[in-house]
């Protein structure tokens, strides 16, 4: 423990006589006018300084005593209470130093105001001696400025309570430091809970609900602007179908329908690549296309959980454990991350064996042949579902064949309608 020297206690026991002395200066002559003040309000000018003597008190000694307190008791306070606090110190204090303003202001001295102009006069007295006097002027700014300093004592007492505190300041003991830690530790954990237990009760704020629907509406905002540029170039790759000569011969036909045909003469549809296990995920969940195609690496939770059927608390919940990996927006996450979870804990086992037994194959005949197989296998189910539905719609075919625009649907609907016009037998 810190001891102080016995000049040290001296010199703190002068100063505080010294500013109790001040104290006592300063709250009567503020209290002698704000009493005069009220005086002069009595009715048929009966004087009343008892009662006005103790309203006056009630303010002065009110201002004085809370900000002793408050600086007395800052370090438990909060700081909104202390904003409170001084806000109401300072009103009262604003008050009072209004009412001495206008006593000063009516009870001063018109010599005070007056100033030599520098120019001296002479005059003769009575027993006929020459003297020379100063011309003086009347200096109306001083009107104001007077009765300014007149009552700055008001705010003067304040000034000396803030001060007087920081000279009884001392540095705290270690005993003091330890109960001070020991009362961190306990309330820390603590006010954590509250905070978040009240963070539960009020919700999202309206500015987190605004950030999280403007980042949907820009991810929405892309992916129709890609589809219209994706569906544009398949009408235009069906138009240009259109226009290919109906003389064209059956062999022909079945070499397109083979998918053998040269990249130069058909066109295929433009898909962006995806890995094994996204095709994966894509077989058990065909709405997942329309993110796991997508350009941007980043998809929405909220997406996520739509095509997977999935619930929210269960994706929050990943994200907080990190098996799904988040940008700084918690509900925005990497697509690569979503995939290699959904592979560890939402498709079946048997499923990501298949895809490891793939992935050893050689890629480029595995690549060629499911090509050709599934160019066979979509032919085949449209002229199926033509044969059993002629009037079948580009959208009911595209759902049959598991395509996503009915363009796509149109084209293979034109390949087969072609084949099943070049079988027809001529009738003579």
């Amino acid at each position: 423990m810190v001891t102080e020297s016995r000049t040290a206690n001296l010199i703190r026991g002068l100063v505080k006589f010294v500013f109790i002395a001040c104290y006592a200066a300063f709250m009567w002559a503020s209290i002698h006018h704000v009493a005069t003040y009220f005086d002069n309000f009595e009715q048929n000018g009966v004087s009343n300084l008892f009662g006005s003597y103790l309203l006056a008190g009630a303010f002065d000694i009110t201002a004085l005593v809370t900000t002793i307190g408050v600086m007395f008791f800052r370090k438990s306070m909060p700081r909104y209470v202390q904003w409170i606090v001084w806000i109401f110190i300072v009103a009262i204090a604003g008050y009072s130093f209004f009412i001495n303003w206008e006593y000063a202001a009516h009870f001063q001295n018109e010599d005070l105001v007056l100033q030599a102009t520098g120019v001296m006069t002479p005059l003769f007295d009575m027993q006929g001696r020459l003297h020379y006097v100063p011309q003086m002027r009347a200096n109306t700014a001083l009107l104001v400025v007077n009765p300014l300093l007149a009552s700055g004592f008001t705010l003067f007492s304040l000034i000396y309570s803030i001060v007087a505190e920081f000279f009884g300041t001392k540095a705290p003991t270690v005993e003091e430091l330890r109960a001070k830690q020991t009362y961190l530790e306990e309330t820390s954990t603590v006010l954590e809970s509250i905070k978040q237990l009240e963070g539960k009760g009020k919700g999202k704020s309206l500015i987190q609900l605004a950030k999280e629907k403007a980042m949907e509406g820009k991810a929405a905002w892309k992916e129709v602007t890609k589809s219209e540029e994706t569906e544009g170039q398949s009408e235009q790759d069906t138009d240009e179908l259109e226009m290919v000569p109906i003389e064209e011969s059956t062999e022909e036909t079945a070499r397109k329908a083979s998918g053998k045909k040269h990249a130069s003469e058909v066109k295929p549809e433009r898909h962006f690549e995806l890995s094994d296990e996204a095709n994966l995920i894509a077989m058990h969940y065909e709405s997942t296309l329309s993110w796991l195609t997508a350009s941007p690496s980043t998809v929405s939770l909220k997406v996520v959980s739509e095509t997977m059927n999935l619930s929210m608390k269960l994706l929050r919940n990943r994200v907080e454990s990190k098996r799904i990996r988040a940008t700084k927006n918690k509900e925005i996450v990497y697509k690569e991350s979503v995939i290699e979870w959904a592979m560890s804990e939402v498709i079946p086992k048997e499923s990501a064996k298949i895809v490891h037994l793939k992935a050893l194959r050689n890629e480029e005949d595995a690549s060629g042949e499911s090509f050709e197989q599934s160019q066979d296998d979509k032919l085949a189910m449209t002229l199926d579902a033509l044969a059993n539905n002629p009037d079948l719609t580009d959208e009911m075919l595209a759902e049959t064949l598991g395509l996503i625009r009915p363009a796509s649907a149109r084209f293979w609907r034109l390949k087969a309608q072609e084949m099943l016009a070049d079988r027809e037998p001529v009738q003579v």
